[in-house]
C-alpha cells in the first residue's frame, strides 16, 4: 500500500516538472554551438586490478612415523609327549581317531633336525570300518633333500596289511623341513612314524 502512494507522488512530481519546462521564457539564450567532447577510455591498471589467485595449499598429509616392524618368529613350546605319541586327531565324518606318533631322529647333535611341515591323514579302509576294526602301522622312511619321505617300508602292522597301504599313501604326501648341515640340505635315513587307526 505504501508503494502505491509513493508511485502516485512520483507521477505527480514528474508531471509538474514537465509543465515547468514548457513555460520557460523563449528568450532564454540557447547556445547554438555544439558541445564537443572526447571520450577517452582509460585502461585500468592491470596490476592494480589483477586478482592474484593463489591455489589453496594442499592438505598436509599426516606424517606416519616410520617404525620398522620387527617380525619375530613365534616358536611354540611343545611339551614332551608320553611314548612319543601325538594327541588323537578327530576326523569326524567317518567317526574315527587317527593317532600319529612323532618320527624318531638319529643323531640329535647335528645342525638341524627335520620337522614336519605338512601332513595328510591316511584313509580308513572301508572293510575295516564295516568290521569295526582298529589297528596301527609303523613305517620307516628316509627324508630327502627336498623334505619328502622316500624309501617307505612297513616295519610293523596290526592287523597285517589292512592299514599298510593307506598309511604309505598318506606318508608320501607329507612334507618335512630338510635337515641342514653346513648350510646344505642332506638326506635323513632311519626315520619312523606310527599311524594308529581307532574308532570312536
Amino acid at each position: 500500500m505504501m508503494a502505491f502512494f509513493l508511485a502516485i507522488v512520483m507521477t505527480l512530481a514528474l508531471f509538474s516538472f514537465m509543465a515547468w519546462m514548457t513555460i520557460q521564457p523563449k528568450s532564454a539564450a540557447v547556445s547554438s554551438e555544439t558541445l564537443q567532447f572526447d571520450v577517452v577510455m582509460v585502461e585500468p591498471n592491470a596490476e592494480s586490478q589483477r586478482r592474484i589467485r593463489q591455489l589453496p595449499e594442499p592438505p598436509k598429509t599426516p606424517s606416519i612415523p616410520s617404525s620398522k616392524s620387527s617380525l619375530s618368529s613365534n616358536v611354540a613350546n611343545v611339551a614332551p609327549l608320553e611314548n612319543n605319541t601325538m594327541p588323537s586327531i578327530d576326523v569326524g565324518d567317518i567317526g574315527l581317531n587317527m593317532v600319529v606318533s612323532l618320527p624318531s631322529f638319529d643323531g640329535l647333535g647335528q645342525n638341524q633336525q627335520a620337522m614336519p611341515l605338512y601332513r595328510v591323514e591316511p584313509k580308513y579302509p572301508s572293510r575295516a570300518l564295516k568290521r569295526k576294526m582298529e589297528g596301527y602301522v609303523i613305517l620307516r622312511f628316509t627324508i630327502d633333500e627336498q623334505g619328502k619321505p622316500v624309501d617307505i617300508e612297513s616295519v610293523e602292522a596290526e592287523p597285517s596289511r589292512l592299514f599298510v597301504r593307506p598309511a604309505i599313501q598318506a606318508l608320501r604326501q607329507w612334507k618335512y623341513q630338510p635337515k641342514l648341515r653346513e648350510g646344505k640340505a642332506i638326506t635323513q635315513p632311519g626315520q619312523t612314524v606310527t599311524l594308529e587307526y581307532r574308532l570312536n
